[in-house]
């Protein structure tokens, strides 16, 4: 015997006294699911995963397709923020160095210590000449403005020649002292 449908239920509804079937869950897309995650941690990859997850959820008939997009576009948003703060900081970063540059240089170590004075011979020979009562003096070479540095001079005493040693005794900035000896 065959069982008849009573006239109130359709062919697809189950018979009174059972419950339908539930559907079966669909999938979220797991790529879609990393498209979010990797826009936040490294947007190129969540760019792919992006890509990837809508093609995915499209052919698998999975959910998730949204989320891929947003994933994607959060990359892409966070990509193009990467590249405008990194030319920005460039930018900065060549106009402070232009700027360090036209900064008045600080005296190195050679440039701050004092110059040593030196006594060229023009400035020697009358010196020589007014302590000594000496005539026609010439000295050969500077005589540099260091405590001990020395030369000798010569000249002519009551027309006789001399020579005359000259050593610098004391320096002060750019004052040389020194002491002359007639040596003969």
């Amino acid at each position: 015997m065959t069982q008849q449908v009573p006239p109130y239920a359709s062919p697809e509804q189950p018979a009174p006294g059972y419950a339908p079937a539930p559907p079966a869950p669909i999938r979220t897309n797991t790529m879609a699911i990393l498209s979010i995650v990797f826009a936040f941690v490294f947007s190129p990859l969540g760019i792919v995963f992006g890509i990837i997850g809508r093609k995915q959820a499209v052919e698998r008939h999975e959910n998730g397709r949204g989320l891929a997009t947003v994933g994607m576009w959060l990359s892409i948003a966070f990509v193009l923020i990467g590249i405008a703060t990194a030319v920005l900081v460039g930018v900065m970063a060549a106009s402070v160095a232009s700027q360090v540059s036209q900064l008045p240089q600080a005296p190195s170590a050679s440039q701050s210590a004092p110059a040593t004075p030196v006594v060229t011979p023009d400035q020697l020979a009358p010196e020589v000449a007014a302590q000594t009562a000496a005539q026609d003096v010439t000295c050969p070479e500077p005589l540099p403005g260091q405590v001990g540095a020395t030369t000798t001079c010569t000249g002519t005493v009551d027309g006789e020649p001399a020579q005359f040693g000259v050593t610098v005794n004391a320096v002060d900035g750019s004052q040389v002292g020194f002491q002359i000896v007639k040596i003969s």
